[in-house]
């Protein structure tokens, strides 16, 4: 065996023995799902595919229960998707058939099609303009009404950790206030652009997000969730094109090794290993 190989299957055994062997809680981020859009996470095939394990093998719950006690004895796996984009729509009738739910974190200056958030996306998506395909309003309120949430994902979709904590908070409230008018209830939920606690969201931002009204958000660390985490920092695995074996990986615990080094890691490693984490051009810190 290739010691490439030798160390990836050292690194998931150390995953799963951090894992623990209790019943676990899994959160899931996608993005678009498509066949040909530069940016996406899956095609709908293998969406397909990881939806059908996850029936096979898990109970699908709301992001809303990813926090929640109770537990059937199998891991509890909780469906995200992250910015907007046209093609989530497009899987009304597949999670219909599924009988699952998920939950769509929505970037409103993106929905409203503001050109200054369309070029951000394409600068990020390393894709033209015209590439960039977002849902429209009366889709999203179509998600709600077929029962899957809304939660909010920032007006613009900047770094947060690199703006005032006045800024920050304006990005959150705005997009909180577009959501609310648009859906007519509450929006208890958001996701923080980027994801990572330290990096692109700090204990100002937690603060911010908690005065607004916010009881849940949506972090990522590749790991699954855990009862002490906070309740606006929870813990996901971004899929990018994972074959079914990958997502059953990240499922099981074996990535968790990767989740407790993102905690863990001295911040100038994580600069050094990570540089695109740090990079305000790049995330858009305005």
């Amino acid at each position: 065996m290739r010691p490439k190989a030798l160390i990836k299957r050292a690194m998931c055994g150390a995953g799963r023995f951090a894992a623990g062997s209790g019943p676990r809680t899994v959160v899931l981020c996608y993005h678009s799902v498509s066949d040909d859009a530069p940016y996406a996470s899956a095609t709908p095939a293998l969406f397909e595919r990881h939806l059908a394990w996850l029936g096979e093998h898990c109970d699908v719950v709301g992001f809303a229960d990813s926090m929640r006690p109770g537990h059937s004895g199998r891991t509890r796996v909780a469906i995200t998707f992250d910015d907007g984009y046209a093609d989530n729509h497009a899987l009304l009738d597949l999670l219909e058939r599924m009988r699952m739910r998920a939950t769509f974190f929505l970037t409103t200056g993106l929905i409203d099609r503001d050109p200054a958030v369309i070029a951000h996306f394409a600068r990020q998506r390393a894709c033209p303009e015209s590439a960039v395909h977002a849902l429209t309003w009366s889709q999203a309120i179509e998600l709600r009404r077929a029962g899957h949430a809304i939660g909010a994902h920032t007006r613009t979709h900047p770094n947060l950790a690199t703006l005032t904590s006045e800024r920050a908070e304006e990005e959150l409230r705005r997009a909180k206030d577009d959501l609310e008018s648009q859906l007519g209830e509450p929006v208890p939920a958001l996701a923080w652009p980027y994801g990572k606690p330290g990096r692109h969201f700090t204990a100002a931002n937690l603060a911010s997000a908690a005065r607004l009204g916010h009881g849940l958000g949506a972090a990522v660390l590749f790991r699954g969730v855990r009862a002490d985490d906070s309740h606006l920092a929870v813990p996901r695995f971004f899929i990018a094109h994972d074959p079914v074996e990958d997502l059953a990986a990240k499922v099981r615990g074996d990535w968790d090794w990767l989740g407790h080094w993102q905690s863990a890691a001295p911040r100038w490693l994580a600069k050094l290993v990570s540089p695109r984490d740090f990079d305000a051009a790049v995330l858009g810190a305005g």
